[in-house]
């Protein structure tokens, strides 16, 4: 399950690979795959800004 905050996706923790093609608010681009860094949980697209987090780390950033 995904949910989007500002520029931000959450993805269940340990996905190891996202696919990103933009969307209405960044920009559409050409489909990538990229994956997810082990040791943070996030990963930056490179064409549109939009990040890619697993839950426990945007819960662990935030404090929750």
């Amino acid at each position: 399950m995904n949910s989007k905050i500002s520029n931000i996706t959450l993805i269940d923790d340990n996905t190891s690979g996202v696919v990103c093609k933009g969307d209405k608010a960044s920009g559409s681009h050409p489909q990538i795959f990229l994956t997810v860094r082990a040791d943070d949980g996030k990963i930056e697209c490179y064409y549109c800004g939009k990040t890619f987090i697993w839950r426990s780390a945007f819960q662990k950033k935030k404090g929750i």
